[in-house]
């Protein structure tokens, strides 16, 4: 039997019961003792949703039920053949759980007795599976940006007319990438709000041209993986926005959601104009230098693809002579926005 690690002479068994009585009732540690036949001997500290019945002697299956009851029997019985200590892990009724040691002990008259403890390790046991699932979380997030990457990292040198061009592109798509990442890690990873994010991805191109983002509309709390896609794609459309001559002195960047029924679902419909794009007599075309065509190439496939697959969802995007319009709808499922109260939606 184990003993105290260390105790003064002076004090006596009787003095040290008691303090070790008292300890074990703080503790909230249940102790349990039987003996060979499995006849209690005495109960302390039951955790409160079992209890001893009145009026008979105490058995492992009139305390814990049939389940439990039947489990812990085997196990002791199992304990007084073998000799050896067992631990299990049981579940209440409410969902708590417990766990119990079981023990042998020397008895008087050279008998062996059963101790049992139970503990109650139901927050404990939460906070570790709340841990594996984060870290299961932080793994499949990480391989979804990796992989996010790897494609921008092989699309902007498919569609870069030089060298200088892809670095400087791909390292402003790797920075709006962080931004995202930034934002939703602030957010605890439970989402960002779409205003938030187009002026965060603005802010990364400094004050390069005096232009603003004019936000109307709802402002939805998009999820991570949605804010990710999304906020790359409002840094496509602001570099679109900066390399588009045209729009020097055309005004301010217009940024407007709601929500709609499209196809019989509630979507998101978010759009963004820029310059003269809302006219319809500003379509002839831009031109262009090389860099200008690849980067625009690229756009197209990001906005009108990639995208709104991500979301699955659709989208346009065209680029006149001082002006840019995109739209992009996709379906307010859980995967792509959090819910929230319930917003008035119109027939798209």
């Amino acid at each position: 039997m184990r003993r105290l690690t260390w105790h003064n002479a002076s004090q006596s068994d009787e003095q040290l019961r008691e303090y070790l009585i008292l300890a074990l009732l703080r503790s909230r540690a249940c102790v349990m003792l039987q003996d060979d036949l499995l006849n209690y001997l005495y109960i302390t500290n039951l955790p409160h949703i079992w209890s001893v019945p009145a009026g008979n002697a105490p058995t492992d299956e009139s305390i814990f039920g049939a389940g439990i009851g039947r489990q812990l029997g085997e196990a002791k019985t199992m304990v007084l053949q073998t000799g050896q200590a067992v631990k299990l892990e049981v579940m209440a009724d409410g969902g708590q759980i417990f766990e119990i040691h079981i023990e042998t002990i020397a008895g008087v008259k050279d008998t062996s007795q059963i101790l049992t403890t139970i503990v109650d390790i139901t927050e404990s046991s939460r906070r570790e599976q709340a841990l594996k699932d984060l870290l299961l979380e932080v793994s499949h997030r990480s391989k979804n940006l990796l992989a996010v990457i790897q494609s921008l990292a092989t699309q902007s040198a498919r569609y870069s007319g030089s060298l200088d061009q892809f670095i400087a592109e791909f390292q402003g798509r790797i920075f709006s990438l962080s931004n995202s990442q930034d934002l939703v890690t602030e957010a605890d990873w439970f989402g960002v709000r779409l205003f938030d994010l187009a002026r965060s991805q603005m802010l990364l191109f400094g004050a390069r041209r005096a232009v603003s983002i004019s936000t109307t509309g709802e402002n939805p709390l998009l999820t991570p993986n949605a804010a990710l896609y999304v906020g790359l794609g409002l840094h496509e459309l602001i570099a679109a926005t900066f390399a588009d001559a045209g729009l020097e002195g055309a005004g301010d960047i217009s940024l407007t959601c709601k929500t709609v029924i499209h196809h019989g679902r509630a979507c998101l419909s978010i759009n963004w104009n820029a310059g003269r794009a809302a006219d319809k007599g500003a379509d002839e075309p831009a031109t262009a230098s090389d860099d200008e065509l690849h980067r625009s190439a690229f756009s197209a496939l990001l906005l009108e693809t990639v995208l709104p697959q991500s979301l699955s969802g659709s989208a346009t995007f065209s680029v006149f002579f001082g002006g840019i319009a995109y739209s992009l709808i996709f379906p307010k499922t859980d995967y792509n926005v959090r819910r929230e109260v319930r917003e008035d939606m119109v027939w798209a």
